[in-house]
């Protein structure tokens, strides 16, 4: 770390220069150290400028350098190393990359040791100069760059047992959906009674529904970049029997571990909804970043539209359904944990604002409704009263029971996406 612009390897050489400079010093002076100190750095890693110099002074010495006490000669290894990890990248498509390395604790001990021994202060670490030697050469082969925070590829190398990994990082893509159909989940449902692996309950195939809203857009994607898997990030979620209609819901899904990061997504957007049949539809398909994921789970309680098919036990009158909806204009909704949810939710009084509804008679008990409200508001809840535990409801305020049939999403209203 002394000397601004120098590699380590020229730092060495410099050190080993003057060590052969002073030996030679001390040679010439008739001081036997100096044929010490000659010899000591010719089976060291500088053999032919020391031996020189004691061949000179008539001296002989043995042919044959010893292994660097500290890596046994792996630095010699480098471009070898570099030409494997530029061969694995080769199938890849990516911009960035970071070089790490890794070095076993042997290493560090005899490094530790040496800077003890003769109170190194400036020494850089090996498993660092491995690190940086090894990148560039793999930067000048590739024409990419380095990244330290985010790179598209990081590559791990040991360089004393020569294994090497790659781990791309994830490729996000940001888009809305519209789920056309009820009964599908937004995110694959694993089996909790075998835990993916295949029971009765879930005839083998490891989930409790046969597809969802993240695996239909999966399929292909997984297909055009060649990733492990994804993962579907969104704002917020519906009930597996409602639909996602209008402008749809904002989501981001992540492909892990992609070869292809280079697609077309208007083809993939196509693709989508050619290969779910109706079922599920994407557009405003874009490239984002892990950075958007933080902000999308940031706005899951943004205020939402929704439909919902109420059905009453009785027969309603428009003026009760006149009166429901001035009752309800900018209100405040109590939710205690709805009972259909409390075995996987928290035991809490929500506190959500409904801002307005809009009721229309269908038939003689039934009305379609729509409710403009804040994110986090169990609608279900809000239309039958969950036997008192949400207040006010429609259930409470017409002293009918009050059932929701059918509910779709029309609108996630955040800001700053699409």
């Amino acid at each position: 770390m002394l000397g601004h612009g120098l590699t380590n390897g020229e730092r060495g050489k410099a050190i080993k220069l003057l060590l052969v400079l002073e030996g030679s010093r001390l040679l010439l002076g008739q001081e036997e150290r100096g044929r010490d100190l000659l010899k000591t750095v010719a089976i060291n890693g500088f053999s032919e400028v020391a031996s020189a110099t004691l061949n000179n002074q008539g001296v002989v010495v043995e042919n044959g350098a010893k292994e660097c006490y500290l890596c046994d000669d792996t630095f010699k290894g480098l471009d070898a190393l570099a030409e494997r990890v530029v061969k694995m990248l080769s199938d890849h498509e990516f911009d960035t990359l970071l070089v790490g390395v890794r070095v076993g604790a042997g290493v560090e001990d005899r490094e530790d040791e040496l800077r003890a021994k003769v109170k190194i202060k400036w020494g850089e670490s090996i498993r660092s100069d491995f690190s940086r030697e090894i990148g560039k050469r793999v930067m000048k082969s590739t024409g990419k760059d380095v990244a330290f925070k985010r790179p598209d590829i990081l590559v791990t190398i040991n360089p004393f047992t020569g294994k090497i990994a790659l781990r791309a990082n994830s490729l996000h893509v940001f888009g809305h959906y519209r789920k056309l159909v009820r009964g599908i989940p937004q995110a694959k449902w694993v089996c909790s009674r075998c835990g993916g692996h295949g029971c009765e309950t879930c005839k083998g195939t490891g989930k409790l529904y046969p597809e969802s809203v993240e695996e239909l857009i999966a399929q292909p994607l997984l297909q055009a970049t060649g990733g492990s898997d994804v993962k579907i990030h969104a704002a917020g979620r519906e009930d597996i029997d409602a639909r996602v209609l209008g402008s749809g819901r904002p989501f981001i899904i992540e492909v892990l571990h992609p070869v292809k990061r280079r697609i077309d997504l208007e083809r993939l957007g196509e693709e989508i909804n050619r290969a779910s049949q109706g079922k599920v539809e994407v557009e405003h398909l874009k490239f984002t970043s892990k950075v958007t994921v933080r902000k999308l789970k940031a706005v899951e309680g943004a205020e939402k539209v929704y439909r919902v098919i109420v059905e009453f036990a009785e027969k309603i009158s428009d003026e009760l359904l006149s009166g429901l909806e001035e009752m309800m204009e900018n209100t405040l909704i109590m939710q205690q944990t709805p009972t259909r949810v409390m075995h996987r939710r928290a035991m809490k009084t929500r506190r959500r604002r409904l801002f307005r509804l809009q009721a229309k008679r269908v038939t003689p008990n039934r009305a379609e409704m729509t409710l403009r409200c804040e994110g986090g508001l169990y609608i279900k809840e809000f239309i039958s009263g969950d036997g008192g535990r949400t207040t006010p409801s429609v259930t409470e305020f017409t002293q009918i029971q009050a059932t929701c049939v059918e509910l779709d999403v029309m609108k996630v209203c955040v800001k700053g996406f699409i």
